[in-house]
């Protein structure tokens, strides 16, 4: 493992108004439901290759994709595939919290202790994890909140600087 984390959810960053798109053929077969948009996949191209960062699918992708499959999708749309290095655990079938994003944010942290990763990380999502992260005592300024269709947080390819500096601090 590298020493930059991402924290990486794919609706909102990466899909986003392409829900009507149609499905996309990956490869012979592999299929999804809807199109990423090119434009932010560069992006977070461009952040890997600013910063070196390794990714950790933290979408609930990981629910539906096995790691093979999402290293084939990122592969497609020119992500290189040897960046996704592991998914975050589950909780479990049961919601542990009120909220999605309290449990998506306890889901990093889990994985973060169970890695000793302690700086350089950033959670890049459309949920508003900030405030989970700040009940759990960890650094809500690591949350950057993109949501490209309901424009909430921008888009990722407006983010780059954002995601850039904190995993260069």
């Amino acid at each position: 493992m590298k020493n930059k984390v991402i924290f990486l959810d794919i609706d909102g960053p990466l899909a986003w108004c392409t829900w009507e798109g149609g499905r996309v053929q990956i490869n012979d077969t592999l299929t999804i439901p809807y199109a990423w948009v090119q434009e932010d996949c560069d992006a977070l191209i461009e952040v890997l290759k600013q910063t070196d960062a390794d990714i950790v699918l933290s979408s609930d992708w990981r629910k539906y994709y096995s790691f093979r499959d999402m290293k084939d999708i990122f592969s497609y749309y020119g992500i290189n595939p040897n960046n996704l290095i592991d998914y975050t655990t589950m909780l479990g079938k049961v919601k542990m919290s009120s909220t999605l994003e309290m449990d998506r944010a306890n889901e990093i942290i889990k994985w973060l202790k169970s890695n000793k990763v302690k700086k350089n990380w950033v959670a890049i999502d459309d949920l508003k994890l900030s405030h989970g992260f700040d009940y759990f005592k960890y650094p809500k300024y690591r949350h950057v909140q993109v949501d490209g269709d309901w424009g909430y947080g921008g888009k990722l390819r407006d983010k780059i600087d954002d995601i850039v500096r904190i995993l260069n601090k």
